[in-house]
């Protein structure tokens, strides 16, 4: 089966306002990443934070029950929405999970929860560990210095595809809200600037976060996907291509993902071959 384009896994995001309430319909998506946990959770906030409420509805059968396992029902509950996700009989025992959907308020969550999931894989592969440590931690970062609302961060392996994926989103200022003092004229060249390491603040070690997010994610043959108002982009050891979204996203999505065992052995062939 075709994996769908980035614009395309993200056109499932779209809300519609029903009765004065922001309603998220998922019923479209047959398979469920971390972008999508993270993105839900994000709306739901934002809804709160509209005197609004978020219902969730639509998943079925296997993502309903991931998602139930993530935490995506108790977030959208901790904002005043509803869902009709099942309650599972794991739903309290998470322990396959790498990291369910988790709100980032503070530098110290971002600390926290970046530890944990490097100590959850340096088990198995030090150098992912290392990678989604640093990557993490810079993204996170970026979050709760410059979005003014809070985040929210979700990982999870996938053997079926061979990788492993992480994303954190918020709905807060977006890259353009943020870059705009810079020069910024547009979301796409937001993301652009972004990417090549522009930042509100100038100074030193500023605007490092997102370059060195995408390094990291490189050097072990994944690919980074950031996402801001309507624009997207992916990003990889070959270089970056962008898109446009048919329906904007408030605030800013970032995923990231690395092959795992002997996906990613192939792919750093690959990264090595590209002399990057």
């Amino acid at each position: 089966m075709t994996r769908p384009t980035p614009a395309a896994r993200l056109r499932s995001l779209a809300v519609q306002v029903v009765d004065g309430g922001v309603v998220l319909d998922l019923s479209g998506l047959s398979w469920l990443d971390p972008l999508h946990l993270v993105g839900a959770a994000a709306i739901a906030e934002l809804a709160s934070a509209r005197g609004s409420r978020l219902r969730l509805t639509g998943l079925r059968g296997n993502p309903a029950g991931y998602a139930s396992r993530m935490r995506l029902g108790a977030i959208v509950e901790h904002f005043g929405g509803s869902h009709d996700l099942p309650v599972s009989e794991r739903e309290h025992d998470r322990s396959d999970s790498l990291l369910e959907v988790t709100e980032l308020a503070t530098g110290s969550d971002v600390r926290q929860l970046s530890g944990l999931v490097h100590d959850r894989i340096a088990g198995h592969d030090v150098e992912i560990a290392r990678a989604l440590h640093t990557a993490l931690a810079e993204i996170g970062a970026n979050v709760c210095e410059h979005s003014g609302t809070v985040g929210f961060m979700a990982a999870q392996t996938l053997p079926s595809q061979g990788v492993l994926r992480f994303a954190v989103a918020d709905a807060g200022a977006g890259l353009l809200g943020t870059l705009i003092s810079q020069g910024a004229e547009d979301d796409r060249m937001a993301i652009t600037m972004a990417l090549s390491g522009a930042s509100r603040k100038q100074g030193p070690g500023r605007g490092t976060g997102l370059p060195t997010a995408v390094t990291v994610v490189s050097r072990l043959g994944g690919e980074v996907l950031l996402a801001s108002g309507s624009a997207l982009a992916t990003a990889d050891a070959r270089g970056r291509r962008h898109a446009e979204l048919a329906n904007g996203f408030v605030g800013t999505m970032f995923e990231g993902w690395v092959p795992v065992s002997g996906a990613r052995h192939r792919s750093q062939k690959l990264y090595d071959w590209a002399g990057r």
